[in-house]
């Protein structure tokens, strides 16, 4: 690192002390803040005091080895420094919540231990340890002291927030703890006359080894997710006086009481069930007088949010999240799945996937086991944001886990929901509260307290009509008092004021349309980006969408990168504010575009959007939607790849998303936006031609950096690989019809990695018309890829019998008998999976009843045919030259497949065990699995059940072994009929 280079960090770190000055004088008069606060700010200047010595001494002075040492301690501050940063701008001054709330909450989604003064201290000791470790010792005696001073109070404050108040969820990254010293280096201090200290830095400040992850926290990585915490953040805090009634309300009491119990909490759109669920969550984890404190598990639905903020995978994953950081050894069931089926592939934590039922079944076991050490209090928000199918199932699953036997045992359970008022279930013992008959006087509250300063100086009792005019809708009557307020701050007189008021429609649903009314033509782009997004855009990310939906291609061709965007900032925000009429907002904490409440989503989708596009047809609006943005994510990666001018190995070195802005989008979700649309459009698609089709492909997969090919997705070198395994029949005919429009040949035996064609792939993903496409067009039925299999072998894994039947029909018929690198043919996968189906087509074809095979076996089947000469030569080659490409095309992958060989090669082999595979026929195999329908069709076929496989066991011996005992009678009654047809011809 250069010395320009660190100076720049210093730099950085007191631009953001800078900021933190600023913040802190604004927090002056603040009543509801901890010390904490304005202790920080008091010992701040210190450091920057400090700082401002340190970058003027680096500027004139420092070799590269001071400065590779000194890189390492200003990072960790500078970390610091912008957790501190968050911290103050979450508590900057505001009407609508509690400052200490807002602290609170931003301490959660930082993590536990992220207090003010916690990051203070560590920044603190960061600085210190930078000039007395003779890095860029810079500072005098005097500031030294007046720094280890303010380390000291730091160290012995009063803590900012209680463990009740700070508790969320723990930090599940690999980095440390934000308290106390992490560096080993030399602590002496020097009690000099106050000069500045100039000498080498010892080597051993950067030799910090990382330690490696343990298994728990390996798990959590694979079910954390990044909007975890999110939602409650961003749900308005109560109104000063209100939600204070459902402690009060009978039935709530009542299910307060019950050990097991089940509250719902429903309402209409807007009327405040989301502020309520967080007002009681937050008391109850602020309550210290219960005599057995329970465990709050909570998770909040977004339905405007990413996939899994709105599906009930993202519930189990938060709830399994929070359950092992509270109670370790919640998930040990998980774990040990986890260490047996993970571990040996990957320890990153980064490529792991449970599927649904996994979840919900850990889930399920994980609640049981807490239960019997732990009360249980779960809050879910929101439930019916999830979609009607996936609420009433998750509702029947929870209220099934309350009514579980034997509960006796168990500590007390409590489920509490808000949802619309759907889904209507008929569930045991569940509670019910009506939000919206209940809340009139917390309305009520929350008007005249918004309109106190208007009715003051106009006398209006407009407050009273807005009151009793909400029916239960908090959202409505918001509108309306900004629409007041709006309307009184443009001078308008009180009593047009009065006038237009009274004209506003009275449920939400009208009073969007009226807005929609006022909406301009230019704003259908906009708001169809945010409707049919896959996940809430950015400004950035927004701008680019419409932009791109415009055909505006003369910028993007123009500039080299999007800098010059930038200064659209402003603007983008003054769009949002007019062309969304108020329903839209911009969310700065998180830097993304969205409604200001899902009932806005949902009318523009089921109603505003039609209206404004001249339909009624719904589904076909989303259509177009996801068709445009297909095109739009399309169009960009094409025009990204174009644009790149660096070779392959600069590929990993570049953050490409901070060049390209909508590059994180389009490479993410540009095939869920493919997925939505259907075969006809998809035909109609303007793909890419064959000369850009494989580039394109190359480009997706380079930024999605796949890296262990035998996961789910293929490793294409082309479109057509991807197109093969979603099954986008529509796309790939418009890809061949329009290549013979235009003479040009389209490339279909293209390979993967390991040298699956798009053939191949179409027929592993089960898409018969896929396949037979691809047949008819040219495609080879009996190409192998690396492994030795064909698409045959894929077609009988897969089990779909008519994609079989089509190569069968078409000439893989000669691949029937073949063995792949496993030593297996299509007939021992078919009767692996037991599909007789597919088991009587490939007989029907003539495959061997007689060859032997390898079952179980762990190195490939010519191992055991030339022994010696294939484990020392042949095999050793051709892994490590697989294991050359693949460090070539991706680290990661490389060092798989080292890994693979490391445990499963040559060496292994020649360890001692004497045998390492298993040897079967067709008919020994299905006996030996005890399937009866596999065995009598084979000796339908002729299969002989005196033969021996070449382990020297006959098809009965096999099933005696396993006790299959109606197998058994199968085989002794035909070896019987065997007996006796060879008696009757010797008479004869």
């Amino acid at each position: 690192m250069s010395g320009i280079e660190v100076v720049g960090l210093v730099s950085g770190i007191l631009t953001i002390l800078e900021t933190i000055g600023k913040l802190s004088d604004a927090l002056k008069n603040a009543k509801d803040l901890p010390p904490a606060f304005h202790e920080v700010a008091d010992k701040l200047p210190i450091v920057r005091e400090i700082l401002q010595a340190v970058e003027k001494h680096l500027s004139i002075s420092a070799d590269q080895v001071t400065n590779e040492a000194i890189k390492a301690v200003l990072k960790h501050c500078r970390e610091k420094a912008e957790k501190l940063e968050k911290l103050f701008k979450a508590v900057e001054p505001s009407e609508d919540s509690s400052s200490f709330r807002r602290y609170a909450l931003a301490v959660r989604s930082l993590g536990k231990g992220h207090r003010v003064e916690v990051l203070s201290q560590g920044m603190m000791e960061d600085v210190k340890l930078l000039v007395q470790n003779h890095a860029a010792q810079a500072a005098t005696e005097v500031q030294v002291a007046k720094l280890s001073e303010a380390i000291r109070v730091m160290s012995s404050m009063e803590s900012s927030l209680t463990e009740e108040e700070a508790i969320s969820q723990t930090h599940y990254g690999s980095g440390d703890n934000v308290a106390g010293n992490k560096y080993a280096g030399n602590h002496n201090e020097n009690s000099g006359s106050g000069t500045a200290y100039f000498a080498p830095v010892t080597q051993h400040v950067l030799s910090r080894p990382r330690r490696k992850p343990s298994l728990s926290k390996l798990l959590l990585r694979s079910l954390l997710f990044k909007e975890m915490n999110t939602r409650p953040t961003e749900i308005k805090t109560e109104a000063a006086g209100t939600c204070h009634w459902i402690f009060q309300h009978k039935i709530y009491q009542t299910w307060e009481s019950r050990d097991r119990s089940l509250l719902w909490i429903k309402g209409k759109p807007g009327s405040g069930k989301s502020t309520l669920l967080r007002y009681v969550l937050d008391n109850t984890i602020a309550s210290k007088s219960r005599k057995e404190m329970p465990l709050v598990l909570s998770f909040f639905f977004n339905g405007r949010g990413t996939e899994l903020q709105k599906t009930p995978d993202g519930l189990y994953r938060s709830l399994l999240c929070q359950l092992q950081s509270k109670i370790p050894g919640a998930l040990e069931a998980m774990e040990i799945t986890f260490k047996q089926r993970y571990i040996p592939l990957d320890t990153s934590g980064e490529r792991w996937e449970w599927n649904t039922s996994e979840l919900r079944h850990y889930t399920r076991t994980a609640f049981w086991k807490t239960l019997e050490t732990h009360p249980i209090i779960l809050f879910v928000d929101a439930l019916d944001e999830c979609g009607q199918k996936n609420a009433e199932e998750l509702a029947d699953e929870f209220n099934s886990l309350l009514h579980r036997p034997l509960w006796d045992r168990l500590k007390y359970f409590r489920i509490c929901f808000t949802c619309r008022h759907y889904p209507i279930l008929n569930l045991n013992c569940a509670f019910r509260i009506c939000i919206d008959t209940e809340n009139a006087k917390d309305i009520s509250l929350f008007v005249e307290n918004k309109l106190s300063s208007f009715q003051e100086q106009t006398g209006s009792k407009i407050a009273e009509y807005v009151s009793k005019h909400a029916e239960g809708v908090f959202l409505w009557a918001s509108l309306v008092v900004t629409r007041v307020l709006s309307l009184y701050q443009g001078q308008i007189g009180i009593l047009q004021i009065e006038s237009e008021i009274r004209q506003i429609p009275q449920t939400l649903e009208k009073l969007y349309s009226e807005i929609l009314n006022r909406v301009e033509q230019d704003s259908i782009d906009f708001i169809e980006c945010i409707c049919f997004a896959a996940r809430p855009l950015t400004l950035f990310e927004l701008y680019r969408a419409v932009s791109l939906a415009r055909q505006k291609f003369e910028p993007l061709l123009r500039s080299k990168n999007e800098e010059e965007f930038r200064i659209h900032t402003a603007a983008m925000k003054w769009r949002i504010t007019t062309l969304g009429r108020g329903l839209i907002e911009y969310k700065p904490t998180e830097g993304v575009v969205q409604f200001i409440h899902q009932s806005v989503k949902d009318f523009f989708v089921h109603k505003g959007l039609p209206s404004l596009h001249k339909s009624t047809d719904t589904k076909q609006t989303a259509i177009s939607a996801h068709y445009r943005l297909t095109q739009i994510c399309v169009r960009y990666l094409e025009w990204v790849h174009a644009h790149l001018t660096v070779n392959e190995d600069q590929w990993r070195k570049h953050n490409w998303e901070s060049k390209f802005p909508f590059l994180s989008y389009a490479k993410c979700w540009w095939k869920f936006h493919a997925n939505h649309i259907p075969e006809n459009l998809q035909e109609s698609f303007c793909w890419p031609s064959d000369a850009s089709l494989g580039r394109l492909g190359r480009t997706i997969l380079k930024f999605e950096n796949w890296t262990i090919y035998w996961s789910n997705d293929p490793k294409e070198t082309g479109m057509l690989h991807i197109i093969s395994q979603k099954g986008w029949i529509g796309a790939l005919r418009g890809i061949l019809t329009r290549a013979d429009e235009v003479g040009v040949k389209i490339d279909l035996e293209v390979e993967d990695r390991v040298g699956n064609t798009p053939l191949a792939v179409a027929a592993r993903s089960g898409h018969r018309a896929v396949v037979k496409s691809l047949l008819d067009n040219g495609a080879k039925p009996d190409q192998k890829n690396l492994l030795g299999k064909s698409p045959l072998h894929y077609a009988v894994q897969c089990g779909d019998t008519g994609i079989i039947n089509l190569f069968l029909e078409t000439g893989a018929w000669r691949d029937k008998d073949h063995l792949d690198m496993n030593g297996y043919t299509p007939l021992s996968y078919a009767i692996e999976k037991g599909n007789i189906a597919a088991i009587e087509l490939l007989l029907k074809r003539g495959s061997r009843v007689d060859h032997n095979y390898i079952v179980d076996g762990r190195y490939p089947f010519f191992l055991t045919k030339w022994l010696y000469f294939v484990a020392n030569v042949l095999f050793p080659i051709y892994y490590v030259l697989l294991m050359v490409m693949c460090f070539l095309e991706s680290f990661k992958l490389g060092l798989v497949m080292f890994l693979v060989m490391a445990v499963f090669g040559p060496g292994a082999y020649m360890s001692g065990r004497k045998a390492i595979v298993s040897w079967r026929t067709p008919l020994s195999h299905a006996a030996d699995l005890g399937n009866q329908a596999a065995v009598r069709l084979l000796l339908k076929y002729n299969a002989r059940p005196e033969d021996k496989d070449k382990d020297g066991e006959t098809p009965l011996s096999r099933a005696e072994k396993n006790d299959r005992k109606e197998v058994i009678q199968i085989l002794r009654e035909s070896m019987g009929q065997g007996q006796r047809s060879e008696v009757s011809q010797e008479v004869c």
